[in-house]
């Protein structure tokens, strides 16, 4: 009776931390997060997104950083693998079509042609992980605490890669919104 008890008691335990959200975060924040993370542009959007991340302060800040340290689940990655590829067999399907090659010309049809789905799926995974540590940067820039500040200056000053890049242009973000 006794084992029992301990492998239900178990099970349970385990089956609640499986069911945990990524980064410590309740799945409200982690949903939040998410919104942040994987928005491309957030003009029409923006101030009320900010003011969510701002009153959930401690737990964005957390998040931020978990993501700008862990990057994209194996998973996301997968599917932004498996959409640019099946983009990449759509295009060539397209490109081989006789009326769009008379309707370029020659250098960017030959172009188009010429990219593999290699390059094409390396280039979109690229941009999605990019893209994802840049956002995790700005959110961090929002919500930061000072030492959070102090990382984003460290990688700000890592020259011209994409991370300082990105780095340096959430600060700059923060400033914007520190200045209006």
């Amino acid at each position: 009776m006794r084992r029992i008890l301990v492998f239900l008691a178990t099970s349970l335990l385990v089956s609640g931390l499986q069911a945990q959200p990524r980064f410590g975060v309740s799945e409200a924040d982690y949903a939040l997060a998410l919104r942040w993370l994987r928005t491309d542009c957030l003009a029409p959007e923006a101030k009320p997104l900010l003011d969510l991340l701002v009153s959930r302060r401690a737990a964005m800040q957390k998040a931020f950083a978990g993501a700008l340290a862990d990057g994209p689940t194996a998973e996301e990655v997968a599917g932004v693998r498996a959409a640019a590829a099946a983009r990449w067999r759509a295009q060539r399907e397209l490109i081989d079509r006789p009326e769009l090659r008379e309707a370029l010309p020659a250098d960017q049809w030959q172009a188009l042609r010429n990219r593999t789905e290699d390059d094409s799926v390396r280039s979109e995974v690229d941009n999605f992980v990019n893209g994802y540590r840049s956002n995790a940067m700005s959110g961090l820039a929002v919500v930061g605490d000072e030492d959070a500040l102090r990382q984003l200056r460290e990688l700000a000053g890592r020259g011209s890669t994409p991370e300082a890049v990105a780095a340096r242009g959430a600060l700059a973000y923060r400033e914007s919104l520190t200045t209006r």
